[in-house]
């Protein structure tokens, strides 16, 4: 006789394979990125030495700061290929539209570059440093250069929920780079050697994304399908996402910057990797939430509120209960386990980890509802706070600096997300709510499955 349980549990696999396959698949990918970061973090640190490692966290620390200059059209332009992604006059408006805005939007950047190169010495690297660090800052520049153009076939493969398939492109990429990489210190490189390998993986990678999206979506580049219409109907929406990755990489990615130029670029090798595991665990467990994704559109499109109440039901306990148990081991064993992992020499500051495991834990149990109030197009009040706590973190950051030092930091950052957090999220819950009693469903408010 066949068991219940043992039947119940085939059916729900059987209707969440997708589901199973593509979170699978991310987890791989953060499995592969956080294999590799473990075994290379070490070599780099000793290979290097602190201070040019400290520089070489701090240089891509400030590249992360060119990608605000999409303006959020990658955001925009994945809401609306979703609808409109079977209509191949639209597809082609929509994907060149979108390229040629990146292109413009890139080169944009480049007087800002200029600017910080040549003033590298605000970031307190030392003298004999400054050539090889503005070497390695040109390079690291065109690597974002590539990447920003690389949005457009990334956000292909997901609307096509090809999520699997992009995913396995980008292991390929981490293990390229780690090989490159790990031969580079075998042979004694330097950071700009680091530098021009990294370039080398991301335009493969590109390359390889570029080629595989067009077997998923038929799409022509050509600038004559650019759509100055489509362009202005993006800016408007757009400028909200823009507003709040604007805000949110001022409060998420300041922090390496403000180290090492209120402090010293030797501590922001401390700072960065009492960062770095919770920082891995909560990418790890946004994968739960982020491979619905594609879903919320859909069912926003449907109105059909009592399963997307019922999606954010599962999702959020899931998160909790996993980010919880995260965040307690952390607290528990992490400075034990930057010991394993860097060496027993390695300066463990373990008021720093409560901090980071703590924000794990919010920020992983906010970023349920925050998705949904994203794939539904209601970021504006998001992004208004953002803004308003951009600059009271970094004001909070150079306050405390003088106090309490790297915590005070840590501190001001993850206080202001969380207080962003939770100003933001009771929009989504009073909307659902109202629509969910709208349509009757009463007691199916209080349902969690």
């Amino acid at each position: 006789m066949e068991n219940p349980l043992f039947s119940r549990i085939q059916r729900q696999i059987s209707r969440n394979q997708r589901f199973i396959f593509h979170l699978g698949s991310s987890y791989a990918l953060i499995g592969v990125n956080m294999v590799t970061m473990f075994i290379l973090a070490p070599l780099l640190y000793h290979h290097l030495g602190k201070e040019l490692n400290g520089v070489w966290l701090v240089l891509f620390g400030i590249t992360n700061y060119f990608n605000l200059s999409s303006f959020g059209f990658g955001q925009t332009f994945t809401l609306e290929l979703i609808k409109k992604q079977n209509k191949p006059k639209e597809v082609n408006k929509l994907v060149n539209t979108l390229l040629f805005s990146l292109l413009m939007f890139a080169c944009s950047t480049f007087p800002i570059f200029l600017a910080i190169h040549f003033n590298l010495h605000f970031f307190k690297i030392s003298e004999g440093l400054l050539p090889i660090a503005s070497r390695s800052l040109w390079l690291i520049y065109f690597v974002f250069f590539i990447n920003f153009l690389g949005q457009l076939p990334y956000n292909v493969l997901f609307v096509r929920n090809k999520l699997a398939l992009r995913n396995g492109i980008e292991i390929g990429k981490v293990i390229l780079n780690f090989a490159l990489t790990f031969w580079v210190i075998k042979t004694g490189g330097g950071i700009v050697k680091l530098a021009g390998v990294t370039v080398l993986g991301t335009l493969v990678y590109t390359i390889v994304l570029l080629i595989v999206s067009k077997q998923y979506l038929t799409y022509t580049l050509n600038f004559a399908y650019f759509s100055k219409k489509l362009f202005l109907k993006f800016l408007k929406p757009s400028l909200w996402y823009f507003m709040l990755g604007i805000a949110m990489q001022v409060i998420l990615f300041s922090d390496s910057i403000l180290v090492s130029s209120l402090k010293s670029p030797v501590l922001v090798t401390v700072y960065a990797y009492a960062l770095r595991i919770p920082d891995v665990s909560m990418r790890f467990i946004f994968k739960i939430a982020d491979v619905k994704i594609p879903k919320i559109p859909v069912l926003f499109e449907a109105s059909d509120w009592l399963k997307m109440w019922l999606l954010h039901n599962r999702l959020i306990w899931l998160t909790a209960a996993i980010s919880g148990f995260v965040c307690i081991t952390l607290i528990l064993f992490g400075g034990d386990i930057i010991h394993l992992w860097m060496g027993q020499d390695f300066m463990v500051n373990q008021t720093l980890i409560i901090i980071f495991s703590l924000n794990m834990f919010t920020q992983c149990v906010l970023h349920v509802p925050a998705i949904f109030i994203q794939s539904m197009g209601m970021h504006k009040w998001a992004s208004i706070l953002s803004m308003i706590g951009a600059p009271v973190s970094v004001a909070g950051a150079w306050f405390l600096s003088k106090t309490y030092g790297l915590e005070g930091i840590a501190f001001s950052m993850c206080a202001v997300q969380f207080l962003v957090g939770i100003l933001v999220v009771p929009q989504f819950y009073i909307f659902l709510f109202r629509n969910l009693r709208s349509q009757g469903h009463h007691a199916s408010i209080l349902r969690v499955q």
